[in-house]
């Protein structure tokens, strides 16, 4: 009987609720569809997760020999060789980060990277906020590493990246970024939409504006309720997403000077999240340069127009403007806010709901799917 094949994706924590845990769950689905045996490899896993993310029937696996059950520490402990790495040989490997290609730097399987983004403790303009711009101290950890090993580190990263059989990224403009830095010529699979994201059947009766993602300071949340203090339609903010608490008052208060109602949903599953994609007017998006952000998509499936800035990053990949949506001046917000007002009294969600759906199966699970598994074909990662 032929051996099963198999597959390990890796990624260094599994604790957070964002749209890279949501990649991780799709290619697992990909793989084990197309026959592969898959295992999930992470040093950390908050097991609260598996409860908001479906990772219903895939295998996640701890690598570390002792699990404390303390992020940073388990990470760390990981990263200094007390893992169990050398027992996984798989027919190849996918990992999602720089600290995940460290971990196989010695397999001599075959190697798949899935680019989001540069690692941020090294080339991150603004290092002190994007350290405070998640739950734990892993992020800050890593800048003392930068301190003081940041060239040697750099070199390292970029020999990693090297030695990867196939380069994905998330976009166009993080293709573009990633392969000017690593002089590689990269391959663009969007991130795929999870097939549960349709137009919810649930009735929430309210108006409101919308938004989710991790609610920290990188995100730049202030810039939205900033924008809607010139609306002319006064609806109140849902926020749905991991919230960093000092960031939290930090918006509340700015939402209270602009006179701004805002309400923090905390983070959701799935069928919450689609129930609040569905439900809401228009979905604002105000994360400048982000990489890719999947929850434009997300909401765009669930029929509801987004407004993002329009600064050639991805999300200006996934919004048409004038027709799924609009974007918006960078970074100027009065136009974020008139554009949140023109999809609101213009019923775009409803005069446009066909083409906004129409937009949103580009990023669907089949059509990514056939994609990536093409070009894990012509890569020879696949048979």
């Amino acid at each position: 009987m032929d051996r099963k094949k198999h597959a390990c994706l890796i990624y260094e924590f599994l604790s957070e609720q964002g749209g890279l845990e949501r990649e991780i769950i799709t290619h697992a689905n990909f793989l084990k569809e197309s026959g592969y045996e898959v295992t999930i490899l992470t040093c950390y896993l908050d097991k609260n997760i598996l409860k908001l993310l479906p990772f219903d029937n895939l295998k996640i696996e701890t690598l570390g020999k002792f699990n404390t059950g303390i992020e940073s520490l388990d990470m760390a402990l990981c990263f200094l060789g007390l893992n169990n790495i050398k027992k996984y040989n798989p027919d190849f490997f996918l990992s999602y980060s720089y600290p995940s290609n460290f971990l196989i730097r010695n397999k001599k399987t075959k190697k798949v990277n899935y680019i989001n983004h540069f690692p941020h403790f090294l080339y991150e303009e603004n290092k002190t906020e994007w350290a405070s711009s998640t739950q734990g101290v892993k992020r800050k950890i890593s800048l003392v590493f930068n301190l003081f090993l940041g060239n040697f580190l750099k070199k390292l990263d970029r020999k990693l990246v090297h030695k990867n059989d196939l380069n994905f990224t998330n976009s166009e403009f993080t293709k573009k970024r990633m392969d000017s830095l690593y002089k590689i010529n990269s391959i663009v699979s969007y991130p795929p939409l999870d097939k549960a994201f349709k137009p919810s059947k649930n009735n929430i009766k309210e108006r409101f504006i919308f938004s989710s993602s991790r609610i920290i300071p990188d995100k730049k949340y202030e810039l939205l309720i900033d924008s809607m203090k010139y609306m002319k339609n006064k609806l109140p903010l849902y926020l749905a997403g991991t919230v960093n608490e000092n960031y939290k008052e930090k918006l509340i208060a700015l939402a209270n000077k602009n006179k701004v109602d805002i309400k923090f949903l905390g983070r959701l599953n799935t069928q919450e999240i689609i129930d609040y994609y569905t439900a809401a007017e228009v979905f604002a998006f105000p994360t400048p340069g982000e990489d890719f952000g999947l929850v434009p998509a997300e909401s765009m499936a669930c029929g509801t127009p987004c407004v993002v800035w329009g600064d050639g990053a991805g999300p200006t990949e996934q919004v048409v403007d004038k027709v799924t949506g609009y974007h918006a001046d960078p970074y100027k917000i009065e136009d974020f806010a008139s554009k949140l007002d023109l999809v609101i009294d213009g019923k775009m969600k409803h005069k446009n709901k066909n083409k906004i759906l129409k937009q949103a199966n580009k990023f669907f699970y089949g059509e990514i799917k056939k994609d990536f598994l093409k070009e894990l074909k012509s890569n020879k990662i696949i048979s």
